[in-house]
C-alpha cells in the first residue's frame, strides 16, 4: 500500500490490474509516472526504473530508500503535536523555504507531512513552484511504520529518477516491461489543455 495518498492512485484497481502482470519478474520493470507507487508496490519485480516529473516525489521516495531511520525521526518531531490551521500554514511556509538539493532530508519529511495533512492528498503547486494546498483539517499526523519499511525493502536496489515520461522512455531498451498511466490534468471542470491532450496522447502511443 501508498504511504501517501496520490491524485489517481490505483490502489481499489489492483485486483483488476494484478491480473495483467506480467510472469517474467527477471525483466525490467518501468514506470514513468510512479505517483503513489500502488502497482509497483503490489508486484514483485526486483530490477526497476521508477520515474516522475515532481522532484519532490521522487526525494520522498529516494530519501526512505536511503535513510529511512532518519526521515521517521524527523517526521516523528513533527509529528508530536496536535494540528490546528495555524500550525499546517506554518510548516508548509517551511517547507517552500527549503530546497531538495541543501535539505533533502528535511524536505522530504515536510512533504510526507503536508500530504498526511493537506486537503484530500493533493499535491499542487502555484507557477512559482511554490507548494500551495490548503490544510485538509486534520489534526494528526500518523505514521505507517509498516508501510514505510515495506516501501524501503521494495526500493533497494531500485533507480529513482526525477524525468519526464519521453526522458523515461527513452532510457528503455529490449525486454523492458513499461506501465504507462499519464495523470489528467484539467484546465477547468470540463476540459483538458491541449498540450496534456497532445503529450497523455504521446505517452499512450508509446506504452
Amino acid at each position: 500500500m501508498p504511504i501517501i495518498k496520490w491524485a489517481g492512485g490505483k490502489t481499489k484497481l489492483m485486483p483488476f490490474i494484478s491480473h495483467h502482470y506480467p510472469h517474467d519478474h527477471s525483466c525490467r520493470w518501468v514506470e514513468p509516472f510512479i505517483g503513489g507507487g500502488a502497482v509497483f508496490l503490489n508486484m514483485f519485480a526486483q530490477n526497476a526504473l521508477l520515474a516522475d516529473s515532481n522532484p519532490d516525489l521522487i526525494n520522498l521516495y529516494r530519501t526512505i530508500q536511503r535513510q529511512k531511520t532518519n526521515f521517521i525521526n524527523q517526521v516523528q518531531n513533527l509529528a508530536d503535536k496536535t494540528f490546528v490551521e495555524k500550525d499546517y500554514y506554518e510548516m508548509r511556509d517551511r517547507f517552500n523555504k527549503t530546497c531538495i538539493s541543501g535539505q533533502p532530508l528535511q524536505r522530504a519529511a515536510l512533504f510526507y507531512s503536508l500530504n498526511r495533512l493537506g486537503y484530500n492528498g493533493m499535491c499542487r503547486y502555484n507557477s512559482e513552484r511554490i507548494y500551495s494546498v490548503p490544510w485538509g483539517k486534520h489534526t494528526e499526523l500518523k505514521l505507517d511504520f509498516n508501510k514505510i519499511d515495506y516501501l524501503s525493502f521494495r526500493l533497494s536496489g531500485i533507480e529513482l529518477i526525477t524525468a519526464g515520461f519521453e526522458e523515461t522512455l527513452a532510457a528503455t531498451g529490449e525486454g523492458d516491461q513499461i506501465y504507462c498511466d499519464p495523470p489528467y490534468d484539467k484546465t477547468s471542470k470540463t476540459s483538458l489543455s491541449v498540450t496534456m491532450v497532445n503529450r497523455s496522447a504521446k505517452a499512450t502511443t508509446c506504452c
